[in-house]
């Protein structure tokens, strides 16, 4: 699922979470889309599941993305590249960023570290087919009988 604009909200203004999507963080912050200007000020929400930026006061601005759909994501702390200490995040491989920065530059560590513990629980599934098809394979082959001596297991 790609970028999706303007996600639900609830009437209190948090976003509408699929019932068994945990909220891990709430952060105040900016967006920077990829063309580095800002969308303005709002809260990150760090799902088990999404990534999820509104806009604290036009309620018509936000952003949300799925694990699957993020293809990389880090700490910039290169002011050549973008002015302020950030995570870095990249949809797919068509240039689609975009930048999260925390209101407290403490929180960009504390953001980053959780997208990096809720990506981990959503695993690619093309992943989780190469590693059960290895262990599959191990499995099959049977545990090392050691080494050969005259072409027998010692």
């Amino acid at each position: 699922m790609p970028l999706i604009a303007n996600p639900s909200r609830t009437s209190n203004g948090t976003p509408v979470l699929d019932t068994d999507e945990k909220l891990r963080l709430e952060v105040e912050a900016q967006w920077f889309g990829k063309d580095k200007k800002s969308k303005g000020t709002g809260t990150i929400y760090v799902t088990e599941k999404n990534i999820i930026w509104l806009h604290s006061e036009a309620k018509e601005v936000g952003y949300s993305i799925d694990y699957h759909s993020l293809t990389l994501h880090a700490v910039s702390r290169d002011s050549k590249h973008f002015l302020h200490e950030c995570v870095y995040c990249q949809i797919g491989f068509e240039g689609d960023d975009f930048y999260l920065v925390p209101t407290d530059e403490k929180d960009v560590k504390k953001v980053y570290d959780m997208i990096c513990t809720c990506s981990a629980l959503n695993p690619d599934a093309e992943e989780e087919e190469e590693a059960l098809s290895e262990l599959m394979t191990s499995a099959s082959l049977g545990p090392n009988p050691g080494p050969l001596q005259n072409g027998h297991a010692h």
